[in-house]
């Protein structure tokens, strides 16, 4: 690092600026280097061309450039005196020849002071402003800025003696708005974050067009200098909760952020649990709502996916769309769906239980069915159930990786041999069959990976309690699962709110409808010291 700067403060010309990019880069063929001549010295104009719009480059910034001289001579006003001194011969034919001497002279002197002007980057700024609107242009330091981040962000580097000028002119190598890919919707917003950190921030601030919507950078990753935005409402969020997740950020030491899941799983290394601790969506309007609730979202260059926090467990269970429906209709929705929660953790463990110790709880009707039904099946029910989660978790990891021609085939495919195939083979029974198919469709209604995934581990846990202890068993991995979610807090604040600890208004609102608009609205106390969100006078709508 020392031999760095110590390089660095040597460098005293443009051609030693240009060396010394030359040899940090290892000559790379995708480092362009173009010299601009201007009043009879040279311009540097450094740039990736991997990286940049080389028409913007060629068309307006080094047009910009060359235009210097023009705008020295219209200064000069030599165009002016050539005519006064033309003029001055045709009006006087006989003139004094040492008068005309005189006169050329002065003409001479002038275009030699014109040649031996100056150069500035102050000029080259002005130049650049008059000729291209363009978004950033900065004069920065070589011994306190890291030029290499410039170069590789897109921007073109002016240099001249020891000054360097950076002007952006990025390319567009990014994909354009699309719908959501993992998150869609019924009837609410289209529109998805993309790699572009830019866009990201617009589609929130296009929600909110607030002066209290704060954005606070930093760059994350000693090799990668990856953008890191941090969102908050200044006047709700809470000042304590900004100022742990900003300290948080400022400790991650790592040679690149290459996605937000790498901030995701730095921030989240003290989490015990296997529920997730914080939010990452796709869904600008969803980070939105979550802002104007108290909530921090940070942005990640490079990625699709921006991370909210703090999170709760219902809000891997309820869903944005909720916002978008009637209250009434909502209600039904929800009630299917904390039934299918409890159904992909409980279904399988629940059906060990009874099959294998608990027979007596099963009427005996349905038992002789049970019983016919597995009559051939030569493995115990727990690792029939086994064999089949896996199989079933195999299909759809495969969907997830093949490409969409194949995914049609693995699907015919995996129910052909699940379905039918090994039934008829007497390795599994139709009964295990069903009950897998019901626990994985349950699951589905669950799209962020890092809850179906924790989803996953829980079932694995309540199957082993089951096979060994029956009900019994079933029992202790629920009050283990209750503990859990009970110990567990997301950035200071308990995973398992509203319902412990409990707030009544908030699980009316949350666990049976959720309602836009009501007489008067208050944000939570447990997000946000401002708690008063808006009045509605239904009278004056009457």
């Amino acid at each position: 690092m020392e031999q760095i700067e110590e390089k660095i403060r040597n460098l005293k010309t443009s051609e030693d600026i240009i060396k010394y990019i030359k040899e940090s880069t290892f000559d790379s063929p995708d480092m362009v280097y173009r010299e601009i001549n201007v009043l009879n010295d040279t311009i540097y104009a450094v740039y990736n061309e991997a990286m940049t719009d080389t028409d913007i480059i060629s068309n307006f910034v080094v047009k910009s450039i060359i235009s210097i001289s023009d705008d020295y001579k219209k200064e000069m006003q030599l165009n002016t005196i050539t005519n006064e001194l033309d003029n001055y011969i045709d009006s006087n034919l006989k003139v004094d020849k040492s008068k005309i001497n005189k006169k050329q002279r002065v003409y001479d002197n002038l275009n030699k002071k014109y040649q031996d002007k100056e150069i500035n980057m102050d000029d080259i700024i002005d130049a650049l402003s008059k000729k291209i609107s363009i978004s950033k242009v900065k004069k920065i330091d070589l011994s306190s800025e890291d030029i290499f981040y410039y170069i590789y962000s897109g921007f073109t580097c002016i240099i001249y003696n020891k000054d360097i000028l950076v002007v952006e002119t990025k390319g567009n190598i990014d994909r354009a708005i699309s719908t959501p890919m993992t998150e869609n919707t019924i009837k609410g917003p289209k529109d998805s974050f993309t790699e572009n950190y830019q866009i990201n921030l617009a589609l929130i601030r296009k929600r909110i067009k607030s002066e209290k919507l704060v954005l606070d950078e930093s760059k994350i990753g000693r090799r990668s200098k990856t953008k890191v935005g941090v969102l908050y409402i200044s006047d709700i969020a809470k000042g304590e909760l900004v100022a742990d997740i900003k300290k948080r950020l400022k400790k991650i030491d790592i040679d690149a952020i290459l996605d937000s899941n790498y901030i995701l799983e730095i921030l989240e290394s003290s989490n015990k649990s296997a529920f997730p601790t914080m939010i990452s969506t796709e869904r600008p309007d969803l980070v939105s709502l979550y802002l104007l609730e108290g909530r921090v979202a940070i942005v990640v260059e490079n990625s699709p996916l921006t991370l909210v926090l703090p999170a709760f467990m219902e809000d891997f269970i309820n869903n944005m769309d909720d916002y978008y429906q009637k209250s009434q209709d909502v209600t039904i929705t929800k009630i299917v769906r904390y039934i299918a929660f409890f159904i992909t953790i409980f279904t399988p463990a629940v059906y060990i239980s009874l099959i294998t110790f608990n027979q007596e709880a099963i009427p005996t009707e349905l038992l002789l069915s049970f019983v016919s039904q597995r009559k051939g099946v030569p493995f115990p029910a727990f690792f029939e159930a086994i064999l089949m989660i896996l199989s079933f978790e195999i299909l759809r990891e495969g969907d997830y990786r093949v490409p969409n021609a194949a995914g049609n085939t693995l699907s015919i495919v995996g129910a052909l041999i699940l379905g039918d195939a090994a039934v008829s083979a007497g390795i599994v029974s139709p009964i295990m069959i069903i009950v897998i198919a019901i626990t994985t469709i349950s699951g589905l209604m669950f799209p962020d990976i890092n809850m179906s995934n924790s989803l996953r581990i829980w079932r694995l846990v309540f199957l082993i309690f089951a096979s060994l202890a029956g009900l019994i068993g079933v029992g202790v991995a629920t009050l283990f699962l209750i503990t859990k979610v009970s110990a567990t807090s997301s950035f200071t604040k308990p995973y398992s709110y509203p319902v412990s600890p409990i707030n009544f208004k908030v699980l009316k609102d949350r666990f049976i409808k959720r309602e836009n608009v009501s007489e008067v609205k208050y944000r939570e106390r447990m997000l946000t010291n401002n708690i008063t969100k808006y009045k509605v006078n239904r009278s004056n709508n009457s």
